[in-house]
C-alpha cells in the first residue's frame, strides 16, 4: 500500500497547530493536521484568558467561543489589599473546548486533513510514524510543523534540546470551581509568597459563579508543591466552592537557540513562545502558527521564507526583554512585591487605561526602588 503523502503535515491541533493548518491551507497546500486526542480542545490545559491587543491582528473572536469578557484586573499584593484596574474590552475568558475545536473545523474547511485519536511517535526519511486506532501507520511529507506543545518532541526528535532546567519553568496547578463568589467581570492577579512563591496566583471568571482558579510557582523557591499552595489558597478563601476540573502542567520559560530547519518550524508551546513573564500562550501559538503556515508554503514554492525573522519581529522581541524581567522578578521578596504593589496602584487606581506599557512599568520600578534597581542591572543592561 503506498504511503500518503501531503505538502504539510501538521502535530497537534491546539491553536498553534490549528492556525498554521488553515493558513497552510487557504493557499493551497495539502495539509494532514495530527491530534493525538478523540476530541480537540481536551483536556482543558491553560486559563484561557486572551488579551485583545495581543491577537487582533491575527484572529477575530467570535462570541459563541468567549466564556466572560473582561473589563479589567483587580491586582492583590502579599498583604492581602486590593486595586482595581478599569480596562474596557481588555480581553476575554475563552471557552477553549469550543475554541480550539472551532479553530479546527475552520482548518478542515479549508482543505486541511484531520487525524483524531492519532499519536505521533517518530520522524524518519520526511515519514511521520503514528499510531491510529491501535496500527502503527506512516504519513510522508514535504515540510513538517511541530505543534505538540509543551511536552514536544518534534523538537527532540529533529535534533533540538528542548529540556528545561528548574530555573525555567514555573510549575503550575489549577481548578475549575464552581459557587465561587468573586467580581466575574474582572481577572484577579494575587502576589505574594503565601500564594505563589516565585510565581503568582489567579481567579478568571468563566461564568457568574464559575473561574479557573490557579497559581504558578518557581521550584527553585519553595519545596512544597504547586497544588499544596492552590489548596490551601482554597480552603482559606473558597471552603465552599465545588471543584469540577483540575489541571497540571508547566509553563516554560527559556528561548531556544533553534526552533527552525530546512524541512520543519517549531510553533506555540513546542518553540517555547509562551510569555514567560504572564505565561500566556495562545496568542502567540496562533501568530506562530499564522507564520509557519505562510512561511511553509514559501519554502514548497522554492522562495525565500522570511519565519524566523517574522517571529523575532513579532515574538521573540517581545518574550526576550519579559523573560529578562522574570528572571529578576522570581527573585524578588514580599518587601519588594509590595513596593511593585504600590506603584501600580498609583499609577492606575481611580483611572481608565486603555493601554499598559510594561516597559513603563518596570522603569517606574526602577527609579522609586534603588533595592529593585541593583538587583536588575545586571539583567536589563
Amino acid at each position: 500500500m503506498k504511503t500518503p503523502c501531503f505538502d504539510i503535515v501538521i502535530i497537534g491541533a491546539g491553536p498553534a497547530g490549528s492556525a498554521a493548518a488553515y493558513t497552510a491551507a487557504e493557499s493551497g497546500a495539502s495539509v494532514l493536521l495530527i491530534e493525538e486526542h478523540e476530541k480537540i480542545g481536551t483536556p482543558v490545559s491553560c486559563a484561557e484568558g486572551l488579551s485583545r491587543s495581543t491577537i487582533k491582528d491575527y484572529l477575530s473572536i467570535k462570541p459563541e467561543w468567549i466564556s466572560r469578557r473582561l473589563k479589567g484586573a483587580i491586582i492583590r499584593g502579599p498583604d492581602h489589599e486590593e486595586f482595581k484596574i478599569e480596562y474596557p474590552d481588555v480581553g476575554w475568558v475563552l471557552d477553549r473546548t469550543i475554541f480550539d475545536a472551532a479553530l479546527a473545523e475552520y482548518a478542515e474547511e479549508k482543505g486541511a486533513v484531520i487525524k483524531k485519536s492519532t499519536r505521533a511517535i517518530g520522524v524518519e526519511n520526511n515519514k511521520v510514524i503514528v499510531r491510529e486506532s491501535g496500527q502503527i501507520r506512516e504519513y510522508r511529507f514535504k515540510f513538517l510543523i511541530g505543534a505538540d506543545g509543551v511536552l514536544s518532541r518534534v523538537g527532540s526528535w529533529k535534533g533540538i534540546d528542548t529540556r528545561l532546567g528548574l530555573n525555567e519553568i514555573e510549575v503550575c496547578a489549577e481548578y475549575l470551581l464552581e459557587d465561587i463568589n468573586v467580581d466575574t467581570h474582572y481577572a484577579y492577579l494575587i502576589f505574594g509568597s503565601c500564594y505563589a512563591p516565585g510565581g503568582y496566583a489567579w481567579i478568571f471568571p468563566k461564568s457568574d459563579n464559575t473561574a479557573n482558579v490557579g497559581l504558578g510557582i518557581s521550584p527553585l523557591k519553595t519545596k512544597k508543591r504547586a497544588q499544596q499552595f492552590l489548596d490551601e489558597w482554597i480552603e482559606r478563601e473558597f471552603p465552599e466552592a465545588k471543584t469540577k476540573r483540575k489541571v497540571f502542567g508547566g509553563v516554560p520559560a527559556k528561548i531556544l537557540k533553534k526552533f527552525s530547519g530546512d524541512d520543519f518550524f517549531l510553533v506555540g508551546d513546542a518553540a517555547r513562545f509562551t510569555d514567560p513573564l504572564s505565561g500566556a500562550g495562545i496568542a502567540n501559538g496562533i501568530k506562530s502558527g499564522v507564520i509557519a503556515g505562510r512561511n511553509a508554503v514559501l519554502k514548497l514554492k522554492g522562495k525565500k521564507d522570511h519565519f524566523k525573522a517574522e517571529i523575532k519581529r513579532e515574538i521573540l522581541k517581545e518574550i526576550k526583554y519579559h523573560l529578562k524581567i522574570r528572571n529578576i522578578y522570581v527573585e524578588l521578596n514580599d518587601e519588594e512585591y509590595r513596593i511593585i504593589f504600590n506603584i501600580g496602584k498609583k499609577l492606575f487606581e481611580g483611572k481608565t487605561t486603555r493601554d499598559i506599557n510594561v516597559r513603563e512599568i518596570v522603569k517606574e520600578v526602577l527609579y522609586s526602588s534603588p533595592r529593585i534597581f541593583w538587583r536588575a542591572i545586571k539583567d536589563l543592561f
